[in-house]
C-alpha cells in the first residue's frame, strides 16, 4: 500500500488547528458558559402641540417640520447614548453592578473596578438606538443579562429621555418668553420715564398744555385787536367835532392805550417773558415730550402684544416624547446569536484557510 504524502497530513492538522478547533471552542463556550442576553425594545416618537406648524426658533426641538422631527430624533438618540444618561442609570438602577455580576460568564462580565471609559463603552455596546427616517420613529433596543432587568433598563431610559425632551422644550420656551418679557420691561420703564418728564415740565410751568395756552393767548390778542380797531375808529369820530381836551376824547385815548398795553403784554407771553420761558419754547418742548410719550406708548403696546404672541407660540412649540410601544419583556434569549456566530466564524476561517493555502502554494512555486 502506497503511503500518503506528508503534505496531506500537514494540511489536515493545519485545518484542524486553524478552523475546526476555534469553531469547536466557540461552540463549547456558547453551549456551556455563555450567559444569555435578553433584548427589550421600545418605540418612541417626538410629537408637538402645533399641528399646523410654525417657524423654527432654535434647534430641532422647536421645529415642527419633517426635517425638524428628524433633528428631534437625532437629539434624543444622542442623549440616550450620552454619559449623562449613563450617570442617571447608574444612580437609579446600579448598571455597573449588573454588568459585573458574578452570575455573568467571565468573557461577558465587566470588571467591577473598570474605568468610566470602559463602563461607557460597555453601555454603548448594550444600548442601540435606531431611527426610521420616514416617520421618524425612534427604536430603542436594550440588552441585559436578565429579562426583567432589560425591561426595567429600557423603561428608565425612555422615562429619562421623555423628561429631557420636556425640559429642553420648556427651557427654550422660557428663554423666548423671558427675552420678550425683558423687552417689555424696558419699554415700560421708558414709558414711565417719558411720562414723568412730561409731568415735570407741566408742574414746573404750572401749565397743563402750552399749546392750548398759546391758542388762548392768540384768541385774547385777536379780541383785543378788534376792540382796539373799534376804539380808534370811535376816537377819530370824536376828534371830528370835539376838542382834544374833551373828557370823552381823553377817556377814549386812555382806553386805547390800555388795550395797546394789554396786547403788548399778551404778545410778550408768546415770544418773551423776562426770566420765564416763552410759550413758543414751551410749545416746542411740550410737543417733543408728548411725542416721546407717544412713541414709548406705541413701543410698550407692541411689546405687550409680542409677549402674548410669544407665550402662545411657546406653548405650541413645546414637544413631547411619546412611547408608541414597549418596553417589551423578552420571553426568550435572542443574544448572543450562537448559531449565527459559530457559522460566521466557520465560514470566515475556511475562507482565510483557503486564501492562506493559495498564497503559500504560490510562494512555494516561485521558490521552486
Amino acid at each position: 500500500m502506497k503511503p500518503r504524502p506528508q503534505g496531506i497530513f500537514q494540511r489536515r492538522w493545519a485545518y484542524l488547528g486553524f478552523v475546526l478547533l476555534p469553531v469547536l471552542l466557540l461552540a463549547l463556550y456558547y453551549a456551556l458558559f455563555s450567559s444569555d442576553r435578553y433584548l427589550s425594545q421600545t418605540r418612541l416618537i417626538v410629537e408637538g402641540d402645533d399641528p399646523a406648524g410654525v417657524a423654527t426658533i432654535a434647534l430641532g426641538l422647536l421645529t415642527p417640520s419633517q426635517s425638524g422631527s428628524a433633528l428631534d430624533a437625532e437629539l434624543v438618540r444622542s442623549f440616550i447614548r450620552s454619559p449623562a444618561m449613563l450617570d442617571h442609570l447608574q444612580a437609579e438602577i446600579d448598571l455597573r453592578a449588573h454588568f459585573s455580576a458574578p452570575t455573568v460568564d467571565s468573557f461577558s462580565r465587566m470588571d467591577a473596578e473598570a474605568s468610566e471609559e470602559a463602563f461607557y463603552e460597555r453601555y454603548l455596546g448594550y444600548v442601540e438606538v435606531e431611527i426610521d427616517e420616514n416617520a421618524p420613529i425612534i427604536q430603542l433596543k436594550v440588552q441585559a443579562f436578565d429579562r426583567d432587568y432589560a425591561q426595567a433598563l429600557s423603561r428608565r431610559i425612555a422615562e429619562r429621555a421623555e423628561r429631557f425632551v420636556n425640559e429642553v422644550g420648556q427651557s427654550l420656551a422660557r428663554e423666548q418668553v423671558a427675552f420678550v418679557q425683558g423687552e417689555l420691561d424696558k419699554a415700560n420703564l421708558r414709558l414711565q420715564q417719558e411720562t414723568a418728564a412730561l409731568i415735570k415740565l407741566q408742574n414746573q410751568n404750572r401749565m397743563l398744555d402750552p399749546v392750548l395756552e398759546s391758542q388762548a393767548v392768540a384768541q385774547i390778542i385777536g379780541g383785543l385787536q378788534q376792540e382796539l380797531s373799534r376804539a380808534r375808529t370811535e376816537l377819530k369820530a370824536l376828534r371830528a367835532y370835539m376838542s382834544p381836551t374833551a373828557s370823552e376824547v381823553v377817556s377814549k385815548r386812555k382806553k386805547i392805550a390800555a388795550m395797546e398795553s394789554q396786547i403788548e403784554q399778551e404778545r410778550s407771553r408768546q415770544v418773551k417773558a423776562g426770566d420765564q420761558q416763552p410759550l413758543n419754547d414751551l410749545v416746542l418742548e411740550f410737543k417733543e415730550r408728548e411725542l416721546a410719550v407717544q412713541v414709548a406708548t406705541d413701543v410698550y403696546q407692541g411689546s405687550l402684544k409680542s409677549l402674548e404672541s410669544s407665550k402662545l407660540d411657546a406653548s405650541r412649540k413645546v414637544k413631547h416624547l411619546v412611547r408608541v410601544s414597549g418596553p417589551t419583556r423578552p420571553d426568550a434569549s435572542l443574544m448572543p446569536r450562537r448559531a449565527y456566530n459559530v457559522a460566521t466564524l466557520f465560514v470566515a476561517l475556511n475562507l482565510a484557510f483557503l486564501i492562506g493555502g493559495l498564497l503559500i502554494a504560490s510562494i512555494r512555486d516561485h521558490m521552486e
